[in-house]
């Protein structure tokens, strides 16, 4: 069966040795957890090393411990258990073992004879416990340690971890080529083949790397046949295309066949069985074809007869010179009026990010700028100082964040050299009144690109139907108002909503009901700044989003009123000091104070990534319906039957 090609993105450690745990209250156990395939065809040597603390009692005789395997069987080789064999004790049981050594009762349970004077350390031998067996099934392999001294508690204790591939393939990257560039010949990224378990990279195989799209690999035809040849045109040495990271391991290997999408290397035997080597391929290069075009992506094949065939992508062709991209991603919800901080929210956009495919195209010195539409404004950004080098500047002006000397170089290395690639991410607020997608646009040293990375939604909505009323009467009846929340416990308790009717006063709250969801309010009339208004304060947050309808309305019309429509707005009253007499998600990022929303912009570097600009809002109240009330007539210039006189 072929072994399967796994694509993973991160490096898996084979070997590793886990912390010591008790064997009993005073005794130490340590294992060395191995990583395997299932099945009898990988079996793996694990090593239980028992050590006695000076806070055990001596043990006067020799003792036996019970090992116990799950998901796992010990290890045959010609028809006999391998534990039983005392090449694993070593000469005289100096591993601190004693005769009979290792007895095998069935494929899963052994009893193992520990010498009591190596266990109380007088004989200078160490207690090793080899288990050599192989993985039944996926996952964890453990051995359970039972004793026949009583004082002694059961352990059980991973000894392996087995994987049903036995490969992994990672690249580092994707070279990226522009069009119409003068770059025609460039280096892949290294190449890691490693191998998960023990025997996995059979170096008495062929490896086949062939290259699918319109590329093609880099050769010169000379006269003694095909060679590899690097950006410069020079030869490529053979022995430079292969390492490994084991330093034992001496495998020779040969390019058997060179085309230009087909490289073939063939390994010697020098690779042992207990090895699981990870090997390194690079110093190969590329070149695109003349029907390459901007989009075209360059495959690498890599396969054996051993191993399943994994393509991966190591190449592509662009249009651009500097590509701008934001994450392929749901895009992010900003509440709108909402005051966001660094410390109790992400930040709440897509991380726009900036390539640059080859060196010498930005000029990092000069400024480059994020636009963000009005009523959006910046309280943070979010980057990888390690992005850049450390003379980066910004500076965030309410909407505008301007950024320069954000080469990605380092210290030895020049910027037209190295390819500016870097990402960022913002924390936004948006205005009270600010509803929808928040595009931001590149420019000044970027190229003018307008990018989506946010959309702004309401907390919650207000609703009204227009009413026609005759003026110069009282208790005139209004229609329901209907208020929604965007999602459960968004308005949150002692929140409250004030409702105003332009130039007319609410002389009766009616009466309201919660439509849907649980919310808990209590809704009533208070004169605010002279003013009657509708007034919905939260007694219980809800846990599903709720709906309140308050209907049977009634306002007080002046006779002075002209002819026209009258808003419904939402708006939340200040007291002297200029604080909200009310909490409310929808302005808590606004204020009439002009020293709070109207601030100078704020410079940062490098090292102060977490600093908040003060992302404030002038006040102004939201508008409900615009025409809420339509005045169609005045009062007591017509009859007094056509009204409706409450008494």
């Amino acid at each position: 069966m072929k072994k399967k090609l796994a694509l993973l993105m991160a490096a898996i450690m084979t070997v590793a040795m886990v912390p010591m745990t008790a064997f009993a209250k005073t005794d130490i156990v340590a294992v060395d957890e191995v990583a395997t395939a299932v099945g009898s065809k990988h079996p793996f040597t694990s090593r239980i090393e028992l050590e006695k603390t000076e806070k055990t009692p001596a043990v006067e005789k020799d003792f036996e411990i019970v090992v116990t395997l799950d998901n796992g069987e010990f290890a045959k080789e010609d028809g006999k258990y391998v534990i039983e064999d005392s090449t694993w004790r070593g000469e005289n049981g100096a591993n601190g073992l004693v005769t009979p050594y290792v007895t095998v009762l069935n494929k899963k349970k052994a009893i193992v004879k520990v010498n009591h004077e190596a266990f109380n350390g007088e004989s200078g031998a160490t207690i090793v416990l080899p288990i050599r067996a192989f993985a039944s099934e996926v996952g964890d392999v453990t051995a359970e340690l039972t004793s026949t001294i009583t004082e002694f508690s059961t352990v059980k204790e991973v000894i392996a971890t087995a994987y049903a591939d036995e490969i992994i393939v990672t690249s580092d990257g994707v070279v990226t080529f522009v069009e119409d560039s003068r770059e025609k010949v460039k280096e892949l990224d290294m190449i890691t083949v490693s191998g998960l378990v023990n025997d996995s990279i059979d170096a008495t195989n062929e490896i086949t790397l062939r290259l699918k799209g319109n590329f093609k690999f880099a050769i010169d035809d000379g006269r003694s046949g095909k060679i590899l040849v690097d950006d410069k045109g020079d030869p490529v040495p053979v022995d430079t295309l292969v390492k490994f990271l084991n330093d034992d391991v001496k495998a020779k290997w040969t390019v058997d066949a060179i085309t230009d999408d087909e490289i073939t290397l063939t390994f010697d035997k020098a690779l042992t069985a207990e090895q699981a080597a990870e090997m390194y391929i690079s110093n190969i290069y590329v070149t695109p074809t003349k029907g390459c075009d901007p989009g075209d992506e360059a495959k690498l094949t890599i396969k054996s007869k051993d191993i399943e065939s994994t393509s991966l992508v190591v190449a592509k062709m662009v249009e651009e010179a500097v590509t701008y991209t934001v994450e392929d991603d749901d895009l992010p919800v900003i509440w709108a009026g909402k005051d966001y901080a660094v410390s109790d929210d992400d930040y709440n956009t897509l991380e726009v990010s900036v390539e640059e495919n080859t060196g010498d195209i930005l000029n990092t010195s000069r400024k480059a700028t994020f636009t963000f539409p009005e009523g959006i404004e910046v309280a943070a950004i979010e980057f990888d100082k390690d992005d850049f080098e450390k003379d980066f500047r910004y500076e965030i002006d309410e909407n505008v964040v301007t950024i320069w000397d954000y080469s990605t170089a380092d210290d030895t290395q020049k910027e037209s050299d190295e390819e500016t690639d870097f990402g960022m991410k913002f924390l936004l607020n948006a205005a009270p009144t600010f509803e929808g997608d928040v595009a931001v646009t590149l420019g000044g040293e970027f190229d003018d690109v307008e990018l989506t990375v946010a959309t702004v939604k309401a907390p919650y909505t207000v609703e009204a139907k227009t009413s026609e009323v005759l003026i110069d009467y009282r208790y005139v009846p209004v229609n329901e108002i209907v208020i929604t929340e965007a999602e459960e416990g968004i308005l949150d308790d002692e929140d409250v909503i004030y409702l105003e009717v332009e130039k007319m006063d609410f002389e009766d709250a009616g009466s309201y009901e919660v439509t849907s969801g649980d919310i808990e309010v209590d809704v009533n009339i208070d004169e605010l700044d002279r003013t009657n208004v509708l007034t919905i304060t939260v007694d219980d947050a809800s846990t599903e989003a709720s709906t309140i309808t308050i209907s049977g309305l009634e306002l007080y019309l002046d006779r002075t009123l002209p002819v026209g429509g009258y808003a419904l707005n939402n708006v939340m009253f200040y007291n002297n000091n200029n604080v909200a007499t009310g909490h409310n998600i929808l302005w808590e990022n606004s204020s009439v104070d002009e020293g709070v929303y109207d601030v100078e912009s704020m410079d940062g570097d490098r090292d102060d990534s977490g600093k908040v600009y003060d992302a404030f809002f002038k006040y102004d109240e939201v508008v409900v319906n615009d025409s809420y009330v339509e005045v169609v007539t005045a009062g007591r210039d017509q009859d007094d039957s056509s009204t409706t006189r409450k008494i």
